[in-house]
């Protein structure tokens, strides 16, 4: 009896870990994928998310998954500029990418033409244009981090 209920175990264990090992071969998604279940290319790239994996969300991780599943085909440069910001993405801490995401969403209601207006108006300020109006907003908002809420430019 034991030794049946042993060789049952161990069949659906090793048909488990077989139709887990071809999914991710074929580039098929485990539902949660832990950072052990992840291909050697995958881990490669997302190597800068390695230590906060496990605190990302299912669909966080799948999205950094499909992302990885991707980079390959991805031009030079464009490998070059993904892994800096999942870099930089990594070294901020949680409240800085609450931050981030929250500035995100606000961004998407400001419409593209505004921003380049501002973005240009930016560029075209001398350098110590620029450090006064960095000087006042610190001043302005010494509690505060930057955001597109309180960036002078785009304020209507």
């Amino acid at each position: 009896m034991i030794g049946r209920r042993f060789f049952l175990t161990c069949t659906v264990l090793t048909i488990s870990l077989t139709a887990s090992s071809f999914s991710i071969a074929q580039g098929v998604m485990p539902s949660n994928p832990s950072w052990y279940s992840l291909t050697n290319s995958q881990k490669e790239t997302l190597a800068s998310l390695q230590e906060d994996w496990s605190t990302l969300s299912v669909e966080q991780r799948s999205k950094w998954v499909q992302l990885a599943n991707r980079y390959e085909k991805l031009p030079e440069t464009d490998q070059e500029r993904l892994k800096s910001r999942m870099s930089d993405w990594a070294k901020l801490s949680p409240n800085d990418r609450r931050l981030a995401r929250a500035n995100f969403i606000k961004s998407l209601d400001i419409p593209n033409d505004k921003k380049s207006e501002a973005w240009e108006a930016y560029q075209q300020l001398t350098p110590e244009e620029k450090k006064q109006l960095a000087d006042e907003a610190a001043e302005k908002n010494k509690s505060k981090k930057p955001s597109l809420v309180n960036s002078p430019t785009l304020k209507n």
